[in-house]
């Protein structure tokens, strides 16, 4: 095939899914693998007459003159990498792509359309899937190996293809022909809570969703209990399919701040750190994107309702299902009160089969059977039934608490009790809609079921935001002693009698909550006892001491898994901050936005709201009254906060705030370090980062000589890096590799991952600055370890950054340029611009944007990766050849 000219060609373009995690699995074993996926790709192409003509990584680029001999080869290669056995139970599952058109032959490699084509084509599917194009359809369609047929995928938008390409799977004998829906463009993620009970349908269910047909804001009224949330469910499950870019469930329910409502939604999209308001970067995300939102609860949060309406006028393909218990009132909403589930009329006589027809009555018996599986209506019980279930007025809510009895009740006693208790707790004022002061009546009788151990382990509860561990609810709701039982008996006894949700978190452990329409109610006990400022001073202790307990481990090896456990307990961690604040304990709140900073600061999205909150706990009028010590952390906690935010001006205050808080504070670790702080700030106004290392030199010397006579290596390690960066910023290469490699060392003897990583990082840039590649990957490669394994975001995009500049200084500007565009991504995504500092080393910025069409080509596809993908291509050029 060799110096053919221009023509036709057919293209398989091949590689494996999830190759970095059978790396990570097998570590030295892989090359093997590797070796051997290659061998069996190039055989089964050189018996097509294909020839393999590039190949990067796991990926292989074979070309052919006809369609036909292209298919076989592909269907050789699925067959003979099924049967293979591969080391350690692994599966090596490779996705290929086959498509035919035009391309010049020119040297070793070919160009043109037709090859971006083949690499769209081949990324939408998955490991063991071979997708066709039309044209390679066309021209094989008479010849297809015997065992192979071809299945219509239907129409699908590629990246950066203008029209819809019809695309074609081949179905080969012997193999699974059945994979998850390709990755193309517009295939959105159906994010929706999966309930293990079933719907009982509604009438209302396709009168709401005609709703959506003619309005993007449907409000979903009623009061609690009538099942909005679970209909909204049910709802955009059934027109999921409208919304090509993904339909989201975002739940409020531990949310009392209206401000937080976008922050959450945020969340949900994935939208990781950055300095602009939560508001603006989910309209920047969503502003073209075709998405269904499902705001639940939002009842407590409807100040919103001006961010949700700017949203909508901003995003003009957005649509969003609301629930709440009163209208949001603003342009364009279509409100739909949501009725109680359907119940015989009063006064009609109904057998079994008449009764399980209304929906009230089929949901109790479908609960029923979840506590007493034998059990089934008859015509003997169905009266009683029918009368149980509209003297509760069909309320969802109301049924389920009620049924939950029958575990221990038979239906008959359950009528008459139900009976007594709701003549006697019609609750609520007299204002009130008739089913709310019902459903306080249900709630109330299910209360008076408890003994007093559990009444009092349930008010307590009501503090708890969003669920938590056992040992948190201990902490919070016991001890013992004051109960009169155990707390995890008192939580078993709870969830009995249907007060409390359990499920599990990322770690396995149990995990409890209650429904908010339920907390609600417990927070009115505890408000009413003499305890309740006691039980939220008492849940504040229990999570600022948990996030002291994972402060250090955020610059430890361990660092992501905490990370994660601090993200499940953000909203313990908000509710937290709004009782210190609420009881004026700015000695709490000090210590929380200490422990939380870097967290925060951790690239997922939080770093707007942490300002606010470090800002209102500093206005404290008890925080003057507190230590110097505890104000100069509090202090330092603001300024890192308004580092990564790039407020330069704010951080220069509050560091400067913290050293003298310090000084006076007479501690002299304490001294050293704000010291260190304050170095990275040491003036106001507008410079390059790398010139504030340079003016911070002063204060970095100062904060080494207490480092050192403390004998505090960590500290003097990260004094050792700074100054490195002065010194590359005042010209001095080589001084800046010596300190970079004392800071090394340190860390090293330390065990100190993340001191490890930014040494390795400054010794990297160093190194590459003087010519010494080698030493530039080695250290390259090691940050960038490190840095993915803590799961440090920043950290991981400036890594990126790094081997993005090594692999330009080796003009590998293909992969340079990939790199660089997923570094750029990933770092508005992060916030992570404050990683990406302009050290003035080799006329290289790390923001630096390509110029040609040609880089722009890679950047675009570099910004398209994974961060997963990212890695991989990074290792690649860092890995000794």
């Amino acid at each position: 095939m060799k110096n053919r000219p221009r023509g036709t060609y057919t293209f398989v373009f091949t590689d494996i899914e999830g190759s970095t995690k059978m790396l990570r699995a097998l570590r030295d074993e892989y090359a093997q693998v590797l070796r051997v996926h290659d061998a069996i790709i190039g055989a089964a192409t050189t018996a097509n007459g294909g020839e393999v003509f590039g190949s990067e990584g796991d990926a292989q680029n074979l070309v052919f003159t006809d369609a036909a001999s292209a298919i076989r080869a592909a269907a050789d290669a699925q067959r003979a990498l099924s049967g293979h056995g591969w080391p350690e139970g692994q599966e090596v599952r490779v996705r290929m792509g086959i498509h035919s058109g035009e391309a010049q032959h020119q040297g070793d490699d070919f160009v043109g359309m037709t090859l971006h084509e083949t690499a769209r084509i081949a990324s939408a599917g998955h490991g063991g899937q071979v997708l066709l194009s039309p044209a390679a359809r066309e021209l094989a369609r008479d010849s297809l190996p015997e065992g192979v047929t071809l299945r219509d995928l239907g129409e699908h938008s590629l990246k950066d293809i203008e029209e819809p390409l019809r695309i074609y799977q081949l179905e080969i004998e012997g193999l699974t022909a059945e994979f998850p829906a390709l990755r193309t463009v517009g295939c959105g993620r159906t994010e929706l809570p999966t309930h293990l009970s079933s719907f009982v349908g509604r009438a209302e269910l396709d009168a709401v969703k005609d709703l959506i047909d003619g309005s993007r804001l449907v409000t979903l009224t009623g009061p609690g209990g009538t099942g909005k949330t679970r209909l909204s469910i049910q709802v955009a499950s059934e027109v999921a399919e409208r919304f090509p870019d993904g339909t989201y469930f975002v739940a409020l329910d531990a949310i009392t701040d209206a401000g937080l409502v976008m922050s959450e939604v945020a969340s949900k999209l994935s939208l990781a750190a950055s300095a602009d308001a939560p508001i603006d970067r989910v309209i920047s995300h969503l502003r073209d994107r075709n998405v269904l939102l499902v705001l639940d609860n939002l009842e407590q949060v409807v100040d919103a309702a001006p961010d949700v309406s700017r949203l909508l006028k901003e995003c003009p393909s957005v649509t969003v299902i609301a629930t709440s218990r009163m209208p949001l009132r603003i342009h364009g909403e279509q409100e739909f009160p949501v009725p109680a589930l359907s119940v015989p009329a009063r006064g009609d006589v109904v057998d079994a089969e008449t009764a399980e027809g209304f929906e009230a009555v089929r949901l109790f018996t479908e609960r029923v059977r979840a506590v007493r599986p034998d059990y089934s209506l008859d015509d003997a019980t169905a009266p009683i039934v029918v009368d149980i279930v509209r003297r509760l007025d069909g309320l969802p809510l109301a049924i389920e608490l009620a049924a939950a009895r029958v575990r221990m009740l038979s239906v008959e006693a359950l009528g008459r009790r139900l009976d007594k208790r709701l003549g006697m707790l019609t609750g609520g004022g007299r204002d009130a809609p008739e089913r709310q002061r019902t459903l306080r009546a249900t709630i109330d009788w299910s209360y008076e079921l408890l003994d007093e151990p559990d009444r009092r382990l349930f008010a307590r509860f009501s503090v708890i935001s969003g669920g938590a561990r056992l040992e948190e609810v201990e902490r919070v709701c016991g001890p013992a002693d004051e109960l009169g039982r155990e707390v995890f008996e008192g939580l078993e006894s709870l969830s009995g009698h249907s007060l409390l949700v359990v499920s599990e978190d990322g770690e396995g452990e149990p995990r409890f909550a209650m429904l908010a329409t339920i907390r609600e109610y417990a927070a009115e006990q505890l408000d009413t006892s003499d305890e309740a400022a006691d039980i939220r001073l008492r849940h504040a202790d229990a999570y600022v001491e948990l996030a002291e307990e994972a402060a250090p481990h955020l610059v430890a090896s361990d660092a992501a898994r905490w990370n994660d456990r601090l993200e499940i307990e953000h909203d313990n961690m908000r509710a937290a901050h709004d009782h210190v604040v609420a009881l004026d304990r700015a000695d709490l709140g000090m210590r929380l936005v200490i422990a939380l900073w870097r967290f925060w600061a951790g690239g997922r999205g939080h770093l707007h709201e942490a300002a606010e909150r470090i800002d209102t706990v500093l206005g404290l009028p008890s925080a003057e009254r507190q230590s110097a010590a505890l104000r100069s952390r509090a202090e330092a906690a603001a300024g890192g906060i308004s580092w990564w935010r790039s407020r330069w001006d704010d951080t220069y205050r509050h560091y400067a705030a913290a050293l003298e808080h310090a000084r006076a504070s007479g501690d002299r670790a304490l001294l050293a370090e704000a010291l260190y702080d304050a170095g990275f700030a040491a003036a106001p106004g507008d410079m390059s980062p790398l010139d504030r290392y340079s003016v911070g030199r002063p204060l970095f010397d100062d904060s080494l000589a207490f480092y050192r006579e403390l004998g505090d290596k960590g500290g003097e390690a990260s004094c050792l890096w700074a100054l490195g960066f002065a010194s590359a910023a005042d010209g001095d290469i080589a001084g800046a590799i010596d300190l970079g490699r004392q800071s090394l060392a340190l860390g090293r003897e330390l065990d100190d991952p993340f001191r490890i990583g930014w040494a390795a990082h400054l010794v990297g840039v160093g190194s590459l600055a003087s010519g010494q590649r080698v030493e530039a990957a080695a250290m390259f490669g090691e940050s960038l370890e490190l840095w993915v394994d803590a799961d440090d975001r920043p950290g991981t995009v400036l890594g990126l950054m790094d081997i993005a500049m090594l692999a330009g200084a080796h003009g590998r500007e293909k992969r340079r340029w990939q790199l660089a565009g997923g570094a750029d991504r990933l770092r508005a995504e992060t916030g992570a611009d404050l990683a990406a500092a302009d050290l003035g080393l080799l006329g290289y910025r790390y923001d630096q944007k390509p110029e040609t069409d040609e880089q722009r080509g890679w950047f675009d596809a570099g910004a398209g990766l994974s961060l997963v993908e990212l890695v991989a291509l990074a290792r690649e050029e860092v890995q000794p050849a």
